[in-house]
């Protein structure tokens, strides 16, 4: 009690006050100026390889989905469905795609979003990628490369329906 006493000596309300709210407003300027963008989204700066589908970038950062993701290839015929999950928002993949994929020989053939899905078809020789990007708790990206097809699978790229209502 007597240190507390003898503290409470050299620091009186009119000193406190003052230095109490010059060190709020350091803090303050502190957090404001501390936060906000100052670098460039690593998504697009850079494209990350899988290596399984060496000739289609990916946004860097997004990861994998081993489980709903699949690849068959055989001589002359290459079937991939690759998803993967990032948390760059849907604009800026849009903008990756349509910047880095004619970097490795693709053609964009045709751009649309369709049920908050942006979608690209991209052409390579015979073979024809599709990539979704749509927003599901998370960035999802779904790539699709088909040898000889002119469209994807309609159940893969197809946006969720409502259920049908039944009416009296």
């Amino acid at each position: 009690m007597r240190t507390f006493q003898r503290v409470s000596r050299f620091i009186r309300p009119s000193v406190a006050m003052p230095m109490l709210a010059l060190l709020a407003l350091g803090g303050l300027t502190v957090l404001v100026l501390g936060c906000g963008q100052t670098r460039e989204n690593p998504a697009a700066a850079a494209p990350a390889i899988n290596p399984k589908l060496p000739d289609v970038p990916v946004p860097f950062g997004f990861k994998f989905d081993t489980g709903k993701s699949y690849d068959k290839v055989t001589s002359g015929f290459r079937d991939v469905k690759h998803l993967y999950e990032g948390d760059t928002p849907v604009p800026q993949v849009a903008e990756f795609y349509r910047l880095h994929m004619p970097q490795y020989g693709w053609t964009l053939k045709e751009e649309s979003f369709v049920g908050a899905r942006q979608r690209f078809t991209f052409q390579k020789a015979a073979e024809s990628c599709y990539v979704s990007v749509w927003d599901d708790w998370g960035t999802k990206v779904l790539v699709q490369v088909l040898t000889g097809t002119a469209t994807p699978p309609a159940a893969t790229l197809a946006p969720p329906k409502a259920p049908a209502t039944k009416k009296p």
